[in-house]
Parts: structure tokens; C-alpha cells; sequence
């Protein structure tokens, strides 16, 4: 009898580390939260640089999401033009709070800084600010209302 319910407290304790580790293991259980990151977004771009207006396209393309970091490309089209040469690009992940309808980001690249908000599933909007050392004659900003590639 107990050689017997030892059997059974094994085979019971297998199979809850069994269902421990299916569970942990379920798609989306450990995801990053600049996750909802990945992809390739693209949006119409308002422009100002150097005393000039101009619209545009712009497309992030993120390829990596690690924590709260990402990283990827950064591209720029005018209208009627093509797409210029990919630039890296840094992004980071301000609230990942679970639940959350919005999440905050920041990011970098070798000229300047973004800011925006994902609704993941709906909507990035990025603004990005290269300033300039000649006291803001050819700073450049830029503000666009992307959404993800299908």
C-alpha cells in the first residue's frame, strides 16, 4: 500500500510540473513588453526643417523586442519620392503595466530623439526632434500617425 500511494504521489507531482511548464511556456506568457513593437509601421509624416513645410511617409520597420527595449530601421519617403537608405533606430517601452490601453515610448537614433504612444493593435504616434547646434535654424521635426503593416 505505501510502495502504491508513493506511485501516485510521483506520477501526480509529474504531472504538475508538467502543467507548470506547459503554462510558462504558453505563447505570449513571457512575451516582452515592446513586443506590440514589432513589425513594420508606416503613416503619413509632417515635416519642418530648415524654414520649410513638407509631408511625407514615414516607416519604422522593428525587428528586435528585449524587455522593454526595441530595435530596428527608420525610413523616410516624400511625397512622390523614394524611400531613403534605413537608419537604426532605438526604442524603449515606458508603461508596460498589464491591462494598459496605451504604452508610452521613447527613442534614439544617431541624430535625434523620438516620443509617441502605442495602442497596440490601432495606432503609433511618433514625434521625432533632431536639434540643431546653429541655434534652431535647421532643426527638423517631424509627427506621424503610423499603423502596422499586415
Amino acid at each position: 500500500m505505501k510502495l502504491r500511494n508513493r506511485m501516485h504521489a510521483a506520477a501526480l507531482a509529474a504531472c504538475l510540473m508538467g502543467a507548470t511548464l506547459l503554462i510558462a511556456a504558453a505563447p505570449g506568457a513571457n512575451a516582452a513588453p515592446a513586443s506590440p513593437l514589432l513589425g513594420t509601421w508606416t503613416g503619413p509624416a509632417d515635416a519642418y526643417y530648415g524654414g520649410s513645410f513638407t509631408q511625407g511617409t514615414e516607416k519604422l520597420t522593428i525587428t528586435t523586442a528585449r524587455g522593454n527595449v526595441a530595435k530596428g530601421t527608420w525610413q523616410w519617403k516624400s511625397t512622390g519620392g523614394k524611400w531613403s537608405k534605413p537608419k537604426p533606430v532605438q526604442l524603449i517601452v515606458m508603461n508596460s503595466a498589464a491591462g494598459a490601453t496605451s504604452i508610452d515610448i521613447l527613442g534614439a537614433d544617431s541624430e535625434g530623439t523620438y516620443e509617441g504612444v502605442l495602442i497596440p493593435g490601432v495606432s503609433f504616434e511618433i514625434g521625432y526632434m533632431d536639434p540643431s547646434p546653429d541655434g534652431g535654424k535647421n532643426t527638423l521635426v517631424l509627427h506621424s500617425l503610423m499603423s502596422k503593416s499586415k
